[in-house]
């Protein structure tokens, strides 16, 4: 086992409609943390304003657990809204983050730590998405319009399985509420001359709870982000200060 202990990490769940999921999220979570013998850790659940019961499920492991905290919307926000919350609200050195759906295998987050002497960022990608037909397509189009509009080379930009050094939200601003939100969080970052580095996960099919990342709502809504960012993207490039 590597020498974790000058490491700190801010660990943070989106959760809607995980109230069969988030406590096993969160449970395997803190095994493989105590594992990793870390400085320190912490864990937010970001409840985004779920109908069932998952705020009621979030509030139970705060108790349980003296490292997690819930952070309550009073309505639903969207996914980008709370990525930011959970990104704006980490207070260690690094911020790691997953969806509370049970979809990734929190032991691969062993192998993103023992990257971070190396890499500013380090980047998940799902080696086999467990997605419908249709969410594999849609998924395939967003990072193929990203990388021609944007130059972005990644291989899964929307991957929710990332550590970032938290730093980085102290210097840039982040405008997504939706899912564009992790291509530009990393479109600033490489600006910025953050390195990274990008390494397969396993991804898990979802057994509990209702996906809601493809609606056209929300692709419409990202659309629209993706092309105003892309309007204002050389204004705020001027207001990020390289480190």
């Amino acid at each position: 086992m590597p020498d974790n202990s000058q490491i700190s990490l801010s660990v943070f769940f989106p959760a809607y409609y995980d109230e069969k999921n988030i406590d096993k999220v969160v449970e395997s979570a803190i095994g493989v943390l105590e594992e990793l013998k870390l400085k320190d850790y912490e864990i937010t659940i970001i409840e985004d304003g779920s109908p069932d019961r998952t705020g009621e499920v979030a509030d139970m492991l705060a108790e349980k657990y003296s490292r997690v905290s819930v952070i309550h919307h009073k309505k639903n926000l969207g996914y980008g809204a709370t990525l930011r919350d959970g990104f704006m609200n980490a207070k260690l050195d690094y911020v790691f983050y997953s969806d509370g759906d049970n979809q990734f295998d929190m032991n691969d987050l062993k192998k993103f730590v023992a990257l971070l002497p190396y890499s500013d960022m380090v980047i998940g990608y799902r080696k086999k998405k467990q997605y419908s037909t249709y969410r594999k397509i849609t998924s395939l189009a967003y990072n193929f319009l990203l990388r021609f509009l944007f130059d972005i080379d990644y291989v899964d930009v929307d991957c929710a399985f990332k550590i970032i050094k938290t730093d980085l939200f102290r210097k840039i601003k982040i405008d997504s509420v939706d899912a564009f939100i992790d291509a530009e969080i990393l479109l600033k970052a490489r600006l910025l001359g953050y390195t990274n580095t990008e390494i397969g996960v396993k991804h898990l099919p979802r057994v509990d709870g209702i996906s809601t990342g493809a609606r056209p709502s929300v692709i419409f809504r990202t659309m629209k982000e993706i092309s105003d960012f892309r309007k204002v993207y050389k204004k705020e490039l001027k207001k990020i200060k390289p480190r």
